[in-house]
């Protein structure tokens, strides 16, 4: 082989190596950017879940506050006024103008007063706090029945270990919203309620009856009602499952493992 055919040789080898090595390099370099930018939005999503996490908790200790204020100051404020208007019927000083003003203004207190007793037990029922989930979920159903006239059926086990508050809480909501979203869109008769404890977990399943929906809804960026479902699993460290069916209703799924769930040991108690 001549020495311009050997310089040629080596020179080719030489440029084809520095471009390898450029090419490895770039290629080096991307996968080095790809996974900061995966890290960084990794990160991302977990401030956005911690933000997301200090969010609801606020937003349910403002809830606990607004509803004892209403229940306890206004509610008590209504009741004075009651007793009042009753002192006032006891004097038979009222001319009969006067009587049917005062029978209109004792009707519209009673209305008030329930209507801040539901505003309250919506924004956080005091028997979830004092008798527990089993006894709040029975409540919220009997509630659910009554207002919507939806036959509901419940079936709890009494024997659950006794749950922190966060579990309680996020538990009782995605029942609250689950519900809701069979009142406003599912167009059912029958909702079924089934609480359990199985070993380490706990499963609450919510079905009905209903018209259902397609599945490519669940990914729907307006479905906010699912994706809050969702999220509520996931603060309490647990996983939600929804299957629906056009024409055979919808199944809810919740599964919470109650040791990491934050459950309370009943020793010493």
């Amino acid at each position: 082989m001549s020495s311009d055919a050997s310089q040629i040789l080596i020179a080719v080898f030489s440029v084809t190596a520095i471009v390898l090595g450029l090419f490895l390099f770039f290629v080096l370099m991307m996968i080095r950017n790809y996974r900061k930018i995966e890290a960084a939005q990794r990160e991302k999503i977990r401030q956005m879940q911690l933000f997301s996490d200090k969010l609801q908790s606020t937003r349910e200790d403002e809830q606990k506050r607004i509803a004892r204020e209403l229940h306890d100051e206004l509610g008590g404020t209504l009741t004075s006024l009651k007793y009042d208007l009753l002192w006032l019927e006891q004097q038979k000083l009222m001319h009969n103008d006067v009587a049917q003003r005062y029978r209109a203004m004792r009707d519209m207190i009673d209305v008030t007063t329930k209507t801040v007793q539901r505003i309250s037990s919506e924004l956080r029922p005091k028997i979830l706090d004092n008798l527990g989930l089993v006894a709040a979920i029975e409540w919220q159903a009997g509630e659910f029945k009554k207002r919507t006239h939806i036959e509901t059926m419940i079936q709890l086990d009494e024997k659950l270990p006794q749950l922190d508050e966060k579990v309680n809480t996020g538990v009782y909501r995605i029942v609250q919203e689950s519900l809701t979203n069979v009142a406003r869109h599912a167009n059912a008769t029958i909702v079924n309620v089934h609480l359990k404890h199985i070993d380490d977990q706990l499963e609450i399943i919510i079905s009905d009856n209903g018209k259902g929906f397609e599945k490519k809804l669940l990914e729907h960026p307006e479905s906010l009602g699912l994706l809050s479902l969702q999220e509520r699993a996931r603060m309490i460290g647990g996983k939600i499952e929804i299957e629906s069916t056009l024409g055979k209703g919808t199944r809810i799924v919740l599964k919470v493992p109650i040791e990491s769930g934050g459950s309370k040991s009943k020793e010493g108690d």
